[in-house]
This record gives structure tokens, sequence and C-alpha cells, in this order.
């Protein structure tokens, strides 16, 4: 069964927006590292994922119970032609999340000088849809 923090993504995908708001605390905070953001309250958490802009699907990749207590979930995101990977972190509280850290990063072609280093080999899960 997944996590409590891969069922938040699976609502999201489900367009379930009630019962992601059940998975978390009223008081739940999330912080997106990478643009600087942070999102104070349950409510805001699913209003910021509910109005993004449609067109959107999610594939979970990791689900993994951190040493510290925390939940580390991976999830892809395709969107249109454009892929995107959240690594995100999740800290539980009474059995609701209480805060999401999230690491947002773009699917990009990878650099052509480092097509010819030894070793080198192109991921297939990287390439946009």
């Amino acid at each position: 069964m997944p996590s409590i923090a891969a069922q938040l993504f699976l609502a999201y995908q489900d367009r379930d927006w009630e019962r992601a708001r059940r998975l978390l605390r009223d008081d739940a905070v999330m912080l997106w590292h990478c643009s600087g953001e942070c999102f104070r309250g349950a409510d805001a958490i699913v209003h910021v994922n509910r109005v993004y802009p449609e067109g959107w699907s999610i594939r979970l990749l990791q689900d993994n119970l951190l040493a510290d207590g925390r939940w580390h979930v991976v999830a892809q995101v395709d969107h249109g032609a454009a892929r995107f990977f959240a690594n995100s972190l999740f800290t539980l509280e009474h059995g609701l999340i209480s805060q999401i850290e999230e690491y947002w990063a773009s699917a990009e072609a990878p650099p052509a000088w480092r097509a010819g280093l030894p070793g080198w080999a192109r991921l297939e899960a990287a390439q946009p849809a």
C-alpha cells in the first residue's frame, strides 16, 4: 500500500481534491525550494495544485521511509511535451502530512560534450515524452 505521502500524489492524479485535503493537517506547510515559494495551510496547498494548468499526469517512481521518519517520494510529471521530476520529503504528525519539501527539476537534453565521456549513457526515463 502506498504511504500517505504517495497517496497525496495519487489523489492529485485523480483530481480528487477533497481526498488530498484529508491527508493534510490544517496547518501543513509546503516548500518549493527551487522557486523559493512557501504555501501555508492545507487549503493553500490543495488550491495551488488544483489551479495548476491542466494537462499533467503523475507517475510515482519511489516511495521510501527514511531513517529520520520522513517519507521520500519521487514522482515523474508529464505535462504536454515537458517532463518534470519531483523529489519530495514529507513530515507526518498524528497520521497526517504536516510539511512537504519539494525539489523540482525539468528533463532536458544533456550537454553535447558529455555524450562522448567514458561510461556515458542516456537514461530512458529522463527523455521528454
